[in-house]
C-alpha cells in the first residue's frame, strides 16, 4: 500500500519560504546555542523589532489617510446634500469608495506581508539561524506561517491530532473573533469620536479617525508577529538543550517511559489545540533519539498519558514530567487548559506541583536567557 503524501504547501508558505531561503546567510559568530541570546544579539533583534513596527504603523496610518482621502474624493458624487442623493449617486459612491479602499488596503498588505518577510529574515540573521540550510526546512515554512499570520496546519503529525479535545464551535468562535477584531474596533472608535462631538464631527472628520487605529493595531500585529518568529527560531536548539539536560543520567528509556514522553509531548499540543511549530521539533527530536513509541499507542490520548505515569518508577516519572514541562513552554505559552494538565501529571506522580518554575522557565526561554540544567530538573523534584 503506498505511503500518504504530505498535501502540498500553500502558494503563500512555498512563496515566503523561497523568500527566506534568498538572503545570505554567514556563518554564525557566536560560540553559545541560538536559543540564548547574548547582548549584541538582543541589541540587534531589538533594532530588527522596533524597525519593523514602526514601518507597520506607518503604513497603517497612509492607508487609513489614503481610504480617508478616498471617502471625501468620492462623497462628491452625493453632492452638497447626501441625504437626498439618488439611489445612483449612493451606488456611484459606494462603487468608487470601495475600488479605492481596495487598491489601497492591497497596497498595504503586500506591503506588511514583504516587510514582515525581511524583519524575520533578519531576525534570523541575528540569532544565528541558518535559513539556505536544508536542516532548517521546516523551520524556513513555520517562519514564513508567522510573517504572514498563517495558523499553524491542523493535520496530523506524527499520530498527533491537535483538535482531538476541541469542539467545532470552540474552533469557528476564535477564528471569527479573530477576524472581527479591527472591524470592531474601528466601529467603537468612531461610534464614540461621533457622540463625543456630536455635529461638529463632520464626514471629513470621521473619514480619517481610522488612521491611530490602524496605526496601533499595525504596530501590535508587527510585534506579535515578531515575538513568535523569535521564538521559531529559537525553538529547535532549545528543544535539543533541554533534552540532553534531562536525558543525561538516562540516555536508553525503558518502554514504558518511551510511552509516557511520546504521550507527554502529544498531551501538551492537545491541551493547547495547536501543533506548534516548536512541538514538530521536539517530536522529531525525541524519534531521532529513542525511536517510534511503541505499536498502538495513541500519543495524543490525555488520559492514556496521565495512566502511564503509573507504572513507571518515580525516577522515571520525573524524567515524563520534565518532558511534559519542556513540551509546555516551548511554544511561549502556558495557556490555562495545559496548567491543568500539569497539575493533574503531579497529582498523578505524587510530586508536589511546580508551575511557578515551570512559569519561571518560560519566561527564561522567551526572553532568550541561558536556561540551566538544575532550573530544568527543579520542575518535577
Amino acid at each position: 500500500m503506498p505511503t500518504p503524501q504530505k498535501p502540498a504547501r500553500p502558494l503563500l508558505e512555498r512563496w515566503g519560504g523561497r523568500f527566506l531561503e534568498s538572503g545570505k546567510f554567514a556563518p554564525a559568530q557566536a560560540d553559545d546555542p541560538i536559543h540564548v541570546l547574548n547582548p549584541v544579539e538582543r541589541a540587534g533583534l531589538l533594532r530588527v523589532t522596533r524597525g519593523a513596527v514602526l514601518r507597520a504603523a506607518l503604513a497603517g496610518a497612509i492607508n487609513a489617510a489614503a481610504t480617508g482621502f478616498g471617502a471625501l474624493f468620492a462623497a462628491h458624487v452625493l453632492g452638497h446634500q447626501p441625504e437626498h442623493a439618488t439611489l445612483l449617486q449612493h451606488v456611484s459612491y459606494w462603487g468608487l469608495f470601495g475600488v479605492l479602499a481596495l487598491i489601497a488596503a492591497v497596497l498595504e498588505i503586500a506591503y506588511l506581508y514583504w516587510d514582515g518577510l525581511r524583519a524575520v529574515r533578519a531576525l534570523s540573521l541575528v540569532a544565528g539561524l541558518q535559513l539556505d540550510s536544508l536542516d532548517n526546512l521546516d523551520v524556513r515554512y513555520a517562519l514564513a506561517r508567522a510573517a504572514f499570520e498563517l495558523p499553524n496546519p491542523p493535520d496530523l503529525t506524527f499520530g498527533v491530532n491537535p483538535h482531538r479535545e476541541a469542539s467545532k464551535f470552540t474552533l469557528a468562535t476564535a477564528s471569527l473573533v479573530y477576524k472581527l477584531k479591527i472591524s470592531f474596533t474601528n466601529f467603537v472608535f468612531k461610534a464614540i469620536v461621533e457622540r463625543a462631538i456630536g455635529r461638529l464631527a463632520t464626514r471629513s472628520v470621521l473619514a480619517f479617525t481610522a488612521i491611530p487605529i490602524n496605526a496601533v493595531w499595525n504596530a501590535l500585529v508587527c510585534w506579535f508577529v515578531l515575538r513568535e518568529a523569535r521564538i521559531r527560531v529559537m525553538g529547535p536548539s532549545a528543544a535539543s538543550e533541554m533534552l540532553d539536560v534531562i536525558f543525561e543520567r538516562e540516555p536508553s528509556p525503558s518502554p514504558g517511559l518511551l510511552t509516557a514522553i511520546h504521550c507527554a509531548l502529544g498531551a501538551a499540543v492537545v491541551r493547547t489545540n495547536e501543533l506548534h511549530p516548536n512541538h514538530i521539533s521536539l517530536m522529531r527530536e525525541l524519534r531521532q533519539r529513542f525511536g517510534e513509541p511503541p505499536a498502538g499507542v495513541e500519543v495524543d490520548d490525555t488520559r492514556a498519558f496521565l495512566r502511564s505515569l503509573a507504572l513507571l518508577t518515580q525516577a522515571e516519572r520525573r524524567t515524563a514530567l520534565r518532558v511534559l514541562t519542556v513540551a509546555a513552554i516551548l511554544d511561549g505559552r502556558l495557556v490555562k487548559r495545559e496548567r491543568r494538565l500539569l497539575l493533574e501529571a503531579y497529582e498523578a506522580t505524587s510530586i508536589s506541583p511546580a508551575l511557578e518554575r515551570v512559569e519561571a522557565l518560560r519566561k527564561a526561554f522567551v526572553s532568550g536567557d541561558p536556561i540551566l540544567g538544575p532550573e530544568i530538573l527543579a520542575s518535577a523534584n
